[in-house]
């Protein structure tokens, strides 16, 4: 597992703060997170919604918040490919029951552990 600070941005944060989050990641998204609970994911598509209209790149990120993300309550390379190949995601944060981040499955880290299977 890596440092989760490096995946997360507060709900507070302006969409140029979400755009260096995810570069710094070198993921697709961050978990965007309120008093350490998580309330979502902002992806690199959210954030092009947002300049396509027209959104000042310094405006809040909360309006551009997924809230609809997928997650997992345990670590589970097999069920993180699953979500990531049904939903074209690249990173699963994974959450407790008081939506507290516990760890952050990437693509990457699937992809060195889960043995891939043929597809015919």
């Amino acid at each position: 597992m890596n440092d989760l600070s490096a995946y997360t941005i507060p709900q507070s944060a302006r969409l140029i703060d979400a755009v260096a989050a995810i570069k710094e990641s070198q993921n697709r998204c961050v978990v965007v997170t309120s008093d350490e609970r998580v309330v979502g994911v902002i992806s690199e598509g959210d954030l092009m919604r947002a300049l396509l209209a027209d959104v000042d790149i310094h405006a809040p990120l909360e309006d551009w918040i997924n809230h609809g993300f997928k997650f997992l309550r345990n670590v589970d390379y097999e069920d993180a490919l699953a979500l990531m190949h049904e939903h074209g995601i690249t990173m699963v944060p994974v959450i407790d029951e008081s939506f507290q981040l516990t760890a952050v499955i990437t693509l990457s880290e699937v992809l060195q552990r889960v043995e891939l299977k043929p597809t015919s």
